[in-house]
């Protein structure tokens, strides 16, 4: 059950949060639609390295609660496979800016 309230929780969350990035998008002057799809795909990570590295950030955190993190309430499992999610006390940064449609200077996992 807690899962799936996480889950549900994570899902809004991502939305909303990503809700004012895709206005600004949309109110650039020249904004093109079709290359919408390509910056929709970027927004999830396929690099396993950078999702473990996160996963390994997020295990050893003293905000970490059981499936979820106690200071932005994500679900944590969803959250690290996000490019455009960041972590709320910087400990990661965002892969992919969804606003330039490019990929960014984020989470290393060599680092």
């Amino acid at each position: 059950m807690n899962i799936k309230i996480g889950k549900r929780l994570a899902f809004y969350q991502a939305k909303y949060s990503a809700q004012e990035e895709i206005e600004e998008v949309t109110r650039q002057s020249g904004f093109d639609l079709r290359g919408m799809s390509n910056r929709v795909r970027n927004v999830l990570l396929y690099d396993q390295d950078i999702i473990d590295k996160r996963m390994e950030i997020c295990n050893g955190c003293e905000f970490k609660m059981g499936l979820n993190c106690k200071k932005c309430g994500c679900f944590i499992h969803a959250k690290t496979r996000v490019a455009t999610a960041r972590c709320p006390i910087g400990k990661w940064e965002r892969e992919y800016d969804f606003m330039k449609g490019k990929p960014i200077n984020g989470t290393h996992a060599s680092s």
